[in-house]
């Protein structure tokens, strides 16, 4: 089973600064993935019987492993609620166990009671359906980070045949450097995904969808 974990949470973040983000403290980091990385993770949604949703969030797991560390990460999963994501590099984990993992990462706070004690997250994900990149369900990406005090917002979208995705940032925690580092990293993890994960079994955890 996974449990929030009691273990000190992997911060996603530079620097521990208080006090809500202003807006010339956002920053925005634009990443769409190519056409080719876009088909690949729709035919490996397919193969591999899981959720896009999935996909991104074990590849975002690697991706803050590479730029980070390891260690679990509290992400939310677009709902207010945050998932313990555990994040390991590929030496650690291989494919199949990190979509495992996000698989039962999210069964898991889908199960919990929405009365519990929730831990705050650094980082909040959200796949847009609606195409539009301006806002996170009705809260702009500023109100997003200074209302719920995330660090990181990542927004995914699709424009056509592409799929898109903001990384908008609160840059008195995090450096541009590190931002632009796990940009340039997820494409690499969800390449490392879709190509060595095998299907994972339908026994350990029923599909997660959100």
């Amino acid at each position: 089973m996974s449990e929030i974990s009691v273990v000190a949470p992997l911060r996603v973040i530079d620097h521990d600064v208080a006090g809500p983000v202003r807006p010339d403290d956002l920053a925005k980091l634009s990443a769409p993935l190519t056409s080719m990385l876009t088909s690949e993770l729709d035919e490996a949604q397919r193969y591999l019987g899981v959720t896009t949703d999935e996909l991104l969030i074990a590849a975002l797991s690697r991706a803050v492993a590479r730029t980070i560390g390891n260690g679990d990460a509290y992400v939310d999963d677009g709902r207010g609620r945050p998932i313990a994501l555990t994040c390991s590099s590929s030496r650690g984990t291989d494919a199949t166990e990190v979509l495992l993992s996000v698989r039962r990462a999210l069964a898991a706070v889908h199960h919990r009671s929405v009365d519990g004690a929730w831990p705050g997250a650094d980082v909040f994900f959200s796949r847009i359906d609606s195409g539009s990149e301006s806002t996170f369900g009705d809260l702009p990406p500023a109100d997003m980070l200074s209302e719920r005090g995330y660090a990181l917002a990542v927004g995914v979208y699709r424009t056509g045949d592409l799929l898109h995705m903001d990384w908008w940032y609160d840059s008195r925690r995090l450096d541009q450097g590190t931002v632009a580092e796990l940009t340039e990293q997820f494409p690499l993890a969800l390449i490392e995904l879709t190509s060595e994960a095998s299907p994972p079994s339908r026994r350990d955890a029923p599909l997660a969808m959100i």
